[in-house]
Order: C-alpha cells, then sequence, then structure tokens
C-alpha cells in the first residue's frame, strides 16, 4: 500500500518480528508518482470505455500490465533497500559481537549471538547471490566437507556452547575466527549494497530458504549447540515474508486463493513463535514441548510448500515484466 506526497512515498511491507504487519520503511522514488499515476488512470478506466467496450477493455489490459511492471519494478527496490538496512546492522552487531568473543567475554558473546544472526537471517532468500560467503559464515560442522576448516558463526558457536569435556579455542584461535567473521561479513554488506535480485530470485530463494534452512530451524538442527534454532527461524520468516508482501498484491492478480493461503500460513507459523518468546528472544529449542516442535515443522512445511507455487504462478508476469 502507498501513499504518495510531493517527493517520494511512504511505502509498507513486513517488517521485523516484534513489528505489526504493514511496518512502513521510507524512501523517496520517481517512481511513487509514477505509481500514483498508473492508480488514477485504473480508476479512470471504467470512465473512458468506448460505446463498443474494445477500446476500452485494450486500454484496461495496457494499464493493467503497466501497474503490475510497476509494481514488480517497486519489488525489486524494496527489497533492495532493506537489504541494504539488515546488511548495515549485521555489519554493526557482528563486530560488537566478534569484539566480545576475540576478548574473552563469553556471557556477552553467549547474549549477543541469537540477535546479531538475525540480521543475516534476514538476507537468505536471495543467498544464491553470495553463496560463496555463506558457505564461510554459516556451514555448519555436519555439512563441512572432510579435512574443511570450520570457520564463521558456528565454529563461534561451538566454541561458545561447548560440550563437556572440550578444550576452548586459544585466544588467538578465537581472535582469528573473529577477525575472519567480521572480514567475510563486510564483504557480504559490500555484495549486497549492489544486490538488485529479481523478483523471481527474490521467490524462488524464498520458498528454498524455508524448505531447507527453514525446516532444520524448526527442527532444531540449525544451532545444534546454543539451541537458538527459533532466533533463526524468526530471522528467515522475517526476511521471506518481505518478500511475499512486495509481489502479493501481483499474486491477486493470478491466483488470489494462494495469497490467502500464505496469508493464513504466515501468521500460523509467527503465531507459534510467539508462544515460544521469552523477552525479546525465543526460548531455546530444548525448551519446547515435543508437541509444539511437532506443530512448527508442519506449518512451517506447509508454508514452504505454498511458497515454492509462488514463482510458476507469477511466470507469466515476471517473465513479461523483468
Amino acid at each position: 500500500m502507498y501513499r504518495v506526497n510531493g517527493d517520494g512515498a511512504v511505502f509498507c511491507r513486513a517488517s521485523v518480528s516484534n513489528r505489526p504487519r504493514g511496518t512502513c520503511f521510507v524512501k523517496s522514488t520517481p517512481g511513487a508518482l509514477a505509481l500514483a499515476v498508473v492508480i488514477i488512470a485504473l480508476a479512470l478506466t471504467g470512465c473512458a470505455r468506448s460505446t463498443t467496450g474494445t477500446t476500452g477493455a485494450q486500454a484496461q489490459t495496457v494499464q493493467s500490465e503497466g501497474f503490475v511492471a510497476l509494481q514488480l519494478r517497486e519489488s525489486n527496490n524494496d527489497f533492495a533497500l532493506y537489504a541494504r538496512q539488515q546488511a548495515e546492522q549485521l555489519q554493526t552487531a557482528t563486530d560488537e559481537f566478534a569484539a566480545a568473543y576475540s576478548s574473552g567475554n563469553d556471557e556477552l558473546a553467549r547474549s549477543l549471538y541469537a540477535p546479531s544472526r538475525m540480521f543475516y537471517n534476514r538476507l537468505l532468500a536471495v543467498s544464491d547471490s553470495f553463496s560463496d560467503l555463506t558457505a564461510r559464515l554459516d556451514l555448519r560442522a555436519s555439512d563441512l566437507a572432510p579435512g574443511a576448516t570450520l570457520t564463521g558463526w558456528h565454529a563461534v558457536e561451538q566454541d561458545l556452547y561447548p560440550p563437556a569435556g572440550t578444550v576452548p579455542l586459544s585466544a588467538a584461535a578465537r581472535s582469528s575466527l573473529a577477525r575472519q567473521l567480521s572480514d567475510d561479513t563486510y564483504a557480504l554488506n559490500q555484495r549486497i549494497m549492489a544486490l538488485r535480485p529479481s523478483v523471481d530470485q527474490q521467490t524462488t530463494g524464498a520458498a528454498t530458504l524455508m524448505l531447507t534452512l527453514g525446516l532444520n530451524a524448526a527442527s532444531g538442527t540449525q544451532d545444534a549447540a546454543s539451541h537458538t534454532d527459533l532466533n533463526d527461524l524468526q530471522g528467515y520468516l522475517d526476511g521471506v515474508r518481505v518478500v511475499f508482501e512486495g509481489i502479493r498484491d501481483v499474486l491477486v492478480t493470478q491466483d488470489a486463493a494462494l495469497a490467502t493461503t500464505l496469508d493464513h500460513e504466515f501468521d500460523g507459523v509467527q503465531g507459534s513463535l510467539n508462544a515460544e518468546r521469552s523477552g525479546v528472544l525465543m526460548k531455546t529449542f530444548d525448551a519446547v514441548a515435543p508437541a509444539d516442535r511437532a506443530s512448527l515443522q508442519s506449518k512451517v512445511a506447509a508454508l514452504a510448500s505454498s511458497l515454492a507455487q509462488i514463482t510458476p504462478t507469477m511466470g507469466a508476469v515476471t517473465g513479461a515484466s523483468q
């Protein structure tokens, strides 16, 4: 939904976890005024039809196509802005986390681990654009190739939440891990600043994210040492919902029932997460009742399945507009 003013627009999209749908991000863009023109033209179409109806129908088709194309362009721009905002906050949060970890302040580092990762996880709907960096930043030990060295968030996680009897890393090893984490995050930040993912990239990536990492988090296998999986899942959901809200108006023109189903499924997953909230963050996964785990997994699987239908459903309009 847009409110156009003299120099730009205030546009509403889904946002971070504790804010209601419709939280607004502010932007200023020449496209906003063009959007107003298209909307007004659509509103006046009914008054401009010819007596035969042919000319009016043709005009309405052209105007509708223009509206869809503009919506998709705006969706691309909106997600790019959202991603830049998250990347900037990720850099700040990661540097603070890395400083706490390398200095040996484990209590502070543990308190920063989950909230810092939230910014990263909101970006992962478009992770195909930086897969080389995700391998360095977010690879789990269970996914590591034989002989490879674990780096990034999960290497630090294992040291902060070690099994009994594990020898902690040396100060030098900690410093090296922390420095690489900050450096790789900086490289990611630079990549995001130039990123302009297409609608198809966003929708396909959103479905893949929930089908893979989303289900991992809902099963408690994404952050096996810290058990902070539900915080990861909240981050995934935040980013994926921004993608969905960006294309929802166009999706309605292709399959209104699918759009409504997704509305309910997003709300269902969010409701389950809210039930496990403890203050700002979520409970650890090991504190979630087995029945609630099963319910959450089922809801995430249903959402992932519906998300996978968006790209083929919108293929006709996205192919013509990108």
